[in-house]
């Protein structure tokens, strides 16, 4: 709207400067040629607008066949209205440059700026093509959910995992000691846990007092009325409160890699149902859950604890468990993948590769993944020799398996 708006404001009025000053750009146009170049400009742009709001809809589709959650994955489709109003600024401006053509006046200056405009117009079409040429397949979105699934884990898990630290780190469910002494609840439409301030958390526990437990882990989703918070000691502002959380209508990746492995899980399902029957697809998307769970092993998952500079803990909430990224990632695909030889073969060389290399803590749940993967390929698959070729680990699903030492 703005876009188009000030292309009538200067269509209408850079014209007149150009008559009152007499600009002059070094190219000359009869009103005949002016008006056949606007009118091209405007009849041409009109109709690309169209096709380009066709083509921008069958991708969404696209996107959305595979879940459509990862729409919000792929890069710049959040400028594709900058592109339309480009688009429709373009060739609202040659209109009102077209009806602004006199006999003795010639807006020589607005016909090049329309030329401009057009170039423009183009160079984002093709910027945003380029995008969805890369972007949308199975692999390249499973490429482009990996790529932001890293940076998230590399934020918010800078500390490499030290068994030491952990096994000297007090046991407990993360929860207070004490009885809760007050209760904040979420005010407002449902809608999903998106993130917390953890500075604005601390700061508000320690002017206040208290302890403060969150009750939802990042990612829930939220009744009207459901427990936000509670906590020991003076009860917080819970206005206050309110603000330094953050509900929306969806999930993101912000604090939440579970979400990220999610995307990942669903690209795989997908390709692995009856209908679609990919499952080379599916093995990019194992190409990626190896990356994140072999840095998940690697880091520091926190205890879900935020502490005053005093040492004291005055925030809680429930942190995410090394088990839990291991079930989300796998799980799913083993019940639905087992029939296939190429996705467990993937699997098989991500869950040794990854007990391989994770800490001795973290791998029974590597382990027992393992010994569920060989009961459900025997399950699948009734020939005995299909079945243990199917339990080889094969980093290309079906290609060159890795001799095992």
């Amino acid at each position: 709207m703005a876009e188009v708006i000030v292309a009538i404001a200067v269509g209408l009025a850079l014209p007149r400067l150009e008559t009152h000053y007499r600009w002059n750009d070094g190219v000359s146009y009869d009103v005949g040629t002016a008006q056949a170049t606007l009118g091209a400009i405007a009849a041409g742009m009109i109709t690309l607008t169209g096709f380009v709001l066709t083509a921008v809809t069958l991708i969404v589709q696209t996107v959305q066949s595979q879940s459509p959650r990862l729409m919000r994955m792929v890069d710049r489709t959040d400028k594709t209205p900058i592109l339309f109003g480009t688009f429709t600024a373009t060739f609202t401006f040659a209109l009102v440059v077209l009806s602004q053509v006199r006999e003795n006046a010639v807006p020589d200056v607005s016909v090049l700026v329309s030329l401009l405009l057009l170039l423009i117009s183009v160079g984002l079409l093709l910027r945003l093509l380029a995008t969805f040429r890369t972007t949308l397949t199975t692999g390249g979105l499973a490429r482009a959910v990996g790529s932001q699934l890293r940076g998230v884990i590399d934020l918010m898990y800078p500390v490499r995992f030290d068994p030491a630290a952990s096994a000297a780190a007090p046991r407990g469910d993360g929860q207070p000691q004490a009885a809760p002494s007050w209760l904040i609840r979420h005010v407002g439409g449902p809608g999903i846990f998106q993130a917390f301030d953890e500075l604005a958390a601390v700061r508000l526990a320690v002017s206040t007092g208290t302890e403060i437990r969150f009750i939802p882990a990042v990612g829930d989703f939220l009744v009207s009325g459901a427990k936000l918070a509670a906590g020991t000691g003076p009860a917080p502002d819970a206005a206050k409160l309110r603000r330094l959380v953050r509900i929306g209508l969806l999930r993101t990746l912000e604090q939440d890699p579970a979400y990220g492995i999610r995307l990942l899980v669903d690209i795989a399902l997908r390709a692995l149902s009856p209908a679609v029957n990919d499952p080379t697809s599916a093995v990019q998307a194992l190409d990626q859950l190896d990356d994140a769970l072999q840095r998940l092993a690697r880091r520091s998952l926190g205890d879900g604890r935020l502490h005053a500079g005093d040492g004291r803990v005055v925030v809680r909430f429930p942190a995410p468990r090394w088990d839990a990224f291991v079930a989300l990632a796998v799980d799913e695909i083993i019940v639905y993948g087992a029939g296939s030889i190429q996705v467990t073969r993937r699997l098989r060389a991500v869950l040794d590769d990854l007990l391989a290399s994770a800490p001795p803590s973290r791998r029974p749940p590597v382990s027992a993944r393992i010994a569920t993967l060989q009961r459900a390929v025997r399950s699948a698959l009734a020939d005995e020799t299909i079945a243990a070729e199917a339990m080889e680990p094969d980093h290309q699903g079906i290609g060159s398996p890795r001799a095992r030492d």
